[in-house]
């Protein structure tokens, strides 16, 4: 049965509330570090979505988020782009091979330019370790409401779809990830995320023409490319701020931050299925649960493993470790950033990849459907006859209890 949706939100909610008013004395350790006086977690940077600060550069390259600072002719590179972007002649949305070349040459002009667009793509992704970049979270607050507004209509309630496009598609998942995993939640207390959330729910419905969602809604257009890479970049950091989050701030950290970054990444996909949302399957829950374990897993295997085992597997190839602690950013486990770069770059491509029909579907979902817990699962169940009985077994006995219950009646 469906649930209404506002009855599940209210609940987390009034979970969240009295979480914060429970939450234990802290006592001062001998170290000088806030800890908790349950010992399950450490009040030092709890609560927070960031800790430390991101570096200026990246294997020689300078980072740099501020593009008025590149030279004139690149800001006016990027201007031509934004505006071929913009207005993506028709001609270009045909036909695949000219969509390809569009954006060939695209990619072509921005390696061209690289100060105010290849660096600031890079900073943006490095800067997740530390902070939510505006370059991320506004177009995710646009596409989370343009989806609502897909699903439900242009008649839906002005505060319905505020309020809910918030929850269900923009940031359900981190909130069942903190209340679940007993953390703040840092989707109500984030500075930068209600303003954004407002601005791109405001974009969504009240743009002029209906721009920002019309060309959303058209999967040919430049702008609805933007978009949904931005989104791809959100949704693969979320699981991996999750997996770092947990293992700074619990103690566990052999399963919780797996199952911090598996609850960010599924938990509004499920919460969605749960209220009985439009075009939510299983078969999109199935798959969101796989990529995201796998994700969580992998994040979680590089960065938590190594910085407690103090790299242990490395011993011997003389690398030094106290180096190592720092490339990793073992003190908040916020990772490597040439590993997150590579990630994040990897699934974002993926995702565009997939928009455009290039490819389908995502490796990690068909290697856990089809090698590790799919067919084989359904085999070995088949062989040693595990789980529940065979259709024909149920019917059998289904058949024999009614002729039993005959029985019983006639001697009756």
């Amino acid at each position: 049965p469906k649930v209404d949706h506002l009855t599940v939100i209210v609940t987390l909610l009034l979970i969240e509330s009295k979480q914060q008013k429970s939450l234990p004395l802290v006592i001062m350790s001998s170290d000088n570090e806030a800890r908790s006086s349950s010992a399950s977690h450490f009040s030092k940077n709890f609560g927070t979505a960031s800790v430390g600060s991101a570096e200026n550069y990246f294997y020689g390259i300078s980072l740099s988020s501020h593009v008025l600072d590149a030279p004139a002719w690149q800001i006016a590179g990027l201007v031509v782009i934004t505006i071929a972007i913009i207005l993506q002649p028709r001609v270009f949305q045909t036909r695949r091979i000219y969509s390809t070349a569009f954006w060939g040459a695209i990619v072509g002009a921005s390696f061209a330019i690289p100060e105010t667009t290849l660096i600031p793509f890079l900073s943006t992704i490095v800067h997740t370790r530390t902070a939510y970049p505006y370059m991320v979270v506004i177009p995710h607050c646009i596409v989370s409401a343009a989806n609502y507004r897909s699903k439900h209509g242009d008649d839906t309630h002005y505060l319905r779809s505020l309020f809910l496009s918030f929850f269900l598609y923009g940031f359900g998942g981190s909130l069942v990830s903190d209340i679940l995993m007993g953390l703040p939640a840092t989707a109500l207390s984030h500075s930068r995320i209600l303003p954004c959330y407002l601005l791109g729910w405001s974009l969504v419905w009240f743009s002029p023409f209906d721009y920002v969602y019309r060309n959303f809604m058209d999967s040919e257009s430049a702008w609805s490319y933007v978009l949904k890479g931005c989104e791809a970049i959100d949704a693969v950091t979320t699981p991996m701020g999750r997996v770092s989050r947990s293992a700074r701030e619990l103690q566990n950290r052999t399963t919780a931050p797996v199952m911090a970054g598996v609850l960010a990444g599924f938990g509004g996909a499920a919460v969605r299925h749960i209220v009985g949302e439009p075009s939510s399957t299983m078969v999109g829950l199935e798959s969101a649960f796989w990529k995201t374990l796998c994700y969580s897993v992998l994040w979680s295997m590089l960065t938590v493993y190594p910085c407690d085992s103090d790299f242990s597997f490395l011993r011997g190839q003389g690398m030094d470790v106290e180096d190592l602690k720092e490339m990793y950013h073992c003190k908040s486990y916020g990772g490597s950033n040439l590993i997150r770069v590579i990630i994040v770059s990897v699934h974002t491509l993926w995702t565009i990849l997939v928009e455009m029909g290039i490819v389908q579907g995502h490796p990690f979902v068909w290697l856990c459907r089809n090698i590790c817990a799919g067919k084989p699962a359904m085999l070995l169940a088949q062989l040693l006859k595990l789980g529940p009985a065979s259709s024909n077994a149920s019917k059998t006995i289904s058949k024999e209890s009614h002729e039993l219950g005959h029985d019983s009646k006639k001697k009756d």
